[in-house]
């Protein structure tokens, strides 16, 4: 049973009334809860679970997104309260030297066939911008959309979308086909975005919510489809989102309504093999083994970045990293000996990188991180604990 004293934090947490010192106490009282440690089989796991998450609050708000919770390699071990780990503002020693923060003074571009880049900074609401014969605006909803009306000669020219280390930001194409671009992506297509001819050219990351356009003749709809690396996903109308950073080796195709279908793609371009994904469906596919397999996923889980969070499911120290290093200005130097772990959870962005480390290193972790010309480096703490 909840202590009162506890109840009446919960329900001022829930109203959103809470202040800063009862947050603290409340998290210090959850992560007292969730510290004991002992082994257990499968079994008493399962039931141990069900016990805590009887003991938990519904947060049914946004503010449950900024619990991040870890679940360590050491799985006989249940650190965390049903996984959840409260972020607290007692900080621990992490020598980064300086706060890292992304950098909130660039912004996406639009690189145009000439090479001449365009800062979306620039596009204010209500203004419009020539980039070289065609148009953007951005629209009440903060879209940056574009249009063509230059020369039919130059329709073939190719442009791009593209967001630095630390941006993201929102596209509304001809079509009516919304974009959302991920830090470090890209989006190419041609200048003159047809009815004829759906394509464009994905690296990185982007969700996409496709508009159904029927053909000139109004007969058939017209496919949208999106390249890249290693692949093609064709769809008419539908929601879905493409990871496929060409640093990693696997990419993923998430579904979330409509369908679309996977078509992995043989050095010649052909089709070497393909899947139907339905919603709620995830592919996946593996550059180097060429393995392609999918899995079903939580509607919400793959899509938190859009409304600015890490969002972590079950990667590793490796992939955590690869995904800070798309946000802030850092590379990482990662101790090949790490011992294997898994992260599960949400963390804003608007974190800087010293705060985001400080939520992910648990005090029974033995490795450091320390700071070199903004390279991380991840080290096993050789002392004795």
């Amino acid at each position: 049973m909840l202590p009162e004293e506890i109840k009446n934090l919960i329900g001022k947490y829930q109203a959103r009334k809470i202040s800063k010192n009862e947050q603290e106490q409340l998290f210090r009282w959850y992560n007292e809860q969730a510290k004991s440690a002992t082994s257990m089989d499968d079994a008493d796991m399962h039931i141990r679970l069900e016990r805590i998450a009887g003991q938990l609050p519904a947060l049914n708000t946004k503010l449950v997104r900024q619990i991040s919770w870890i679940k360590w390699a050491a799985a006989a071990i249940i650190t965390m309260a049903v996984g959840l780990a409260i972020y607290t503002s007692q900080q621990k020693d992490i020598p980064l030297d300086i706060v890292i923060q992304a950098d909130s003074t660039k912004g996406a571009e639009l690189v145009l066939a000439t090479g001449k880049v365009i800062s979306l900074n620039e596009v204010g609401q209500g203004d419009t911008i020539d980039a070289d014969g065609s148009k953007l605006f951005k629209t009440s909803d903060g879209y940056i959309a574009y249009s063509f009306d230059g020369d039919i000669n130059e329709a073939n020219q190719n442009y791009s979308f593209r967001t630095p280390v630390g941006t993201e930001t929102k596209i509304l194409l001809p079509d009516g086909t919304r974009v959302w671009l991920n830090a470090a992506s890209e989006l190419s297509f041609k200048k003159q975005w047809a009815v004829e001819n759906r394509e464009v050219y994905l690296k990185g990351e982007a969700y996409f919510e496709v508009s159904k356009q029927r053909n000139p003749q109004g007969l058939l709809y017209t496919p949208f489809k999106v390249y890249s690396a290693g692949q093609a996903v064709e769809v008419l109308g539908t929601k879905f989102r493409i990871q496929n950073y060409q640093e990693e080796a696997w990419s993923t195709t998430s579904l979330f309504e409509g369908s679309v279908k996977l078509e992995i793609l043989a050095s010649n371009k052909q089709v070497d093999k393909a899947v139907i994904l339905k919603p709620g469906q995830q592919g996946l596919f593996n550059r180097d083994s060429r393995l392609l397999d999918f899995k079903n996923i939580i509607e919400d889980a793959p899509q938190s970045w859009r409304d600015g969070y890490f969002s972590f499911h079950g990667e590793n120290l490796r992939e955590v990293c690869a995904q800070l290093a798309r946000w802030y200005p850092v590379t990482f130097d990662i101790d090949a000996d790490l011992p294997k772990g898994e992260y599960h959870g949400d963390i804003p962005k608007t974190y800087s990188l010293n705060e985001v480390l400080d939520i992910l290193i648990d005090k029974n972790m033995n490795y450091r991180f320390s700071n070199e010309n903004n390279q991380i480096k991840v080290r096993l703490n050789q002392e004795k604990k």
